[in-house]
């Protein structure tokens, strides 16, 4: 069965994207680099302090969703590839945080995010939200963003209990001891100060528990209106002879950073340098 998580994980890698950026130019880009058996193409790369798209649901809903650096002084870098097999009847290989290892002149290396563990639910503009919790899980969504004054509504839509715990000191009113939500019952809170609020979700209030996060911007803090079409090269993909993918990375790097190469390993050895 596909859950509301695998629906995100595929939705994402063929929705629309909005992004603030700029280009970087390399005289490798749009050059093809050979290796035993996969054919590598840097087509484009992109830099952005803040990544925003948009999909649409199975239920038709369309949500927004962002990516940011995790620190101060960084940046993304977007890198669009093109990956061809032109050699094997078919070739398989895993488009993860292994998969590729982008490198500046200091010889630091910088590992492909991961989409789905790094994106936030972006909720600001919209009024209040709702996180379902599903058999101890949030699965809808377990890290959003929202504006201040935000009502956020915990709904258990599950057949069993499940628990929220929410770390010492983070929301006093509610305590840092699990606190049980019976199935079709809800627990709600309004955040009137920015900040990040971090819980887990459990079946119990025990391991194994499920790390999420409710962070808080100013009510100013509203979304940039330029977009752009994009496919996230992520996840297992199976090539027959003649045939490619074409998608984006993310990367996380100090801004400013100069790129040296791009290390390709995943179903073959490659490097592209810049």
């Amino acid at each position: 069965m596909i859950t509301r998580r695998n629906f995100f994980v595929l939705l994402v890698i063929v929705t629309p994207l909005v992004i603030a950026a700029c280009s970087s130019t390399s005289s490798t880009l749009g050059q093809y680099h050979e290796g035993r058996i996969l054919i590598l193409n840097v087509m484009q790369i992109e830099r952005a302090d803040e990544l925003r798209y948009s999909t649409i649901d199975p239920e038709q809903e369309i949500r927004k969703w962002r990516i940011q650096p995790s620190k101060d002084g960084n940046e993304l870098v977007l890198m669009r590839i093109k990956v061809q097999n032109n050699v094997a009847v078919k070739a398989v290989f895993e488009a993860d945080g292994q998969a590729a290892v982008l490198r500046d002149f200091f010889q630091n290396d910088y590992r492909p995010l991961s989409v789905s563990d790094t994106v936030y639910l972006d909720r600001r503009g919209q009024g209040d939200t709702t996180v379902t919790l599903e058999d101890g899980v949030c699965s809808d969504h377990t890290k959003t963003v929202v504006n201040a004054g935000s009502e956020v509504r915990w709904t258990n839509t599950g057949e069993t209990a499940s628990a929220l715990q929410f770390a010492p000191g983070t929301i006093p009113e509610m305590g840092d001891e699990p606190i049980m939500v019976a199935p079709g019952d809800s627990l709600s809170h309004r955040f009137e100060q920015p900040g990040a609020f971090t819980y887990r979700c459990s079946t119990n209030g025990e391991e194994p528990s499920m790390l999420a996060q409710i962070l808080v911007e100013d009510s100013s803090s509203v979304r940039k209106q330029q977009e752009t079409n994009i496919l996230f090269l992520e996840g297992p993909f199976e090539l027959l002879k003649d045939t490619a993918v074409d998608g984006w990375m993310i990367f996380e790097v100090p801004e400013g950073t100069k790129l040296r190469d791009l290390r390709w390993r995943a179903g073959d050895s490659i490097t592209v340098r810049f």
